[in-house]
């Protein structure tokens, strides 16, 4: 769980700054001590599902982006192409990726079920 929440945290402290945004300030947002923030921001303590959505939509990302991740077994076989795309993308970006490859998708189905 201690791995989740750094990463969860190391995402919050990069959408923070991305955003011009001290940890006071979105401290005061979150209705929450600098202490916490900081606290969350390492990794040492989490934030409720609550504050989580909240964190998304203040920074206009899904709740998926700040949760999950790829292990890194798992993002050998994603080309490096992609981990940039998605990473560099804002959320209507991520969505319109998301479309994409669920299109890719659709059609290997259809092409598979085609030579079957």
């Amino acid at each position: 769980m201690l791995e989740l929440y750094k990463r969860i945290g190391k995402k919050i402290a990069t959408l923070r700054k991305e955003n011009s945004m001290t940890q006071e300030q979105l401290a005061e947002k979150l209705s929450i001590t600098v202490k916490h923030c900081s606290s969350v921001e390492r990794g040492l303590s989490s934030l409720s599902l609550e504050k989580l959505i909240y964190v998304a939509d203040l920074f206009d990302v899904s709740l998926d982006y700040l949760v999950r991740d790829f292990s890194d077994e798992e993002q050998e076989y994603i080309p490096q192409i992609c981990l940039e795309l998605f990473k560099n993308a804002d959320n209507k970006e991520r969505l319109l990726l998301k479309e994409y490859l669920s299109l890719y998708q659709k059609i290997k189905d259809q092409g598979n079920a085609a030579s079957s």
